[in-house]
Formats: C-alpha cells, sequence, structure tokens
C-alpha cells in the first residue's frame, strides 16, 4: 500500500541525511498518515481514509467529507476524492459541469482596448 495521503495527494519523498562530515546518505521523509474513518452524510456510510494530519486539518476546516468534496472541482481531487463527489453527485443527480476556462489576459486586454476605441470614435 503506497503512503499517500487521499486528500492532500502528500507522498513520501527522497533527500539526504548530511552528517556533520558532510557525507551524504539517502533517506526518505514519509507523510504522517493516520487511518481515520469519515461519515458521509448524503451517501450514509463510511468511508475508511488513511490522510495526513494536513488533509485532516483540511477536512475539518472546509466542516467535513461531504462539504470538502462538494467545494472543490473534480479536476483538483485525489482519485479516491474523486470517486466520493461522483457517488455524490449521482447520488444527488447533479450532472457534472463543463469546467470553463478563463480568458486570456492578452485576448482580455486586447477586447478592453477594442471596447474603449469604439467609445472614442462613436
Amino acid at each position: 500500500m503506497p503512503r499517500i495521503c487521499k486528500v492532500t495527494g502528500k507522498k513520501t519523498e527522497v533527500g539526504m541525511n548530511v552528517s556533520h562530515s558532510e557525507r551524504h546518505t539517502k533517506r526518505t521523509f514519509l507523510p504522517n498518515l493516520q487511518k481515520l474513518k469519515f461519515h458521509s452524510e448524503i451517501l450514509g456510510r463510511d468511508f475508511s481514509l488513511r490522510i495526513s494530519t494536513a488533509g485532516l486539518r483540511t477536512l475539518t476546516k472546509h466542516g467535513g467529507l461531504d462539504a470538502y468534496v462538494m467545494s472543490k472541482p473534480i479536476s483538483r481531487l485525489t482519485e479516491d476524492m474523486a470517486k466520493i463527489k461522483r457517488a455524490i453527485d449521482k447520488k444527488i443527480g447533479k450532472a457534472e459541469a463543463p469546467v470553463k476556462k478563463p480568458a486570456h489576459k492578452a485576448n482580455r486586454s486586447a477586447r478592453l482596448v477594442k471596447k474603449v476605441e469604439t467609445k472614442k470614435v462613436a
């Protein structure tokens, strides 16, 4: 089982131990994972998640599993959280809305310049 947080996506990182004589040896930095159960009010079931303490703080800040999942677009969620969101959307009957990308800043400024020019002419 990989050591990956289901909420934040944090995973094991690789680094170096540096001794007093400055010898470098490889080591791993593990995320602080906890196995916790969260209840989904909408789905009416429990989910057992392996999340980091930072992920736990995130879920607490948003007000629980359902509120966190519903506040984020699917593209910003990890795979497991996206599955939960799809299940909630299916239960509610809400179709996934297409993601609208903002216009590029250069195009936006060009449109604003055109509007200003047309106002001056008139």
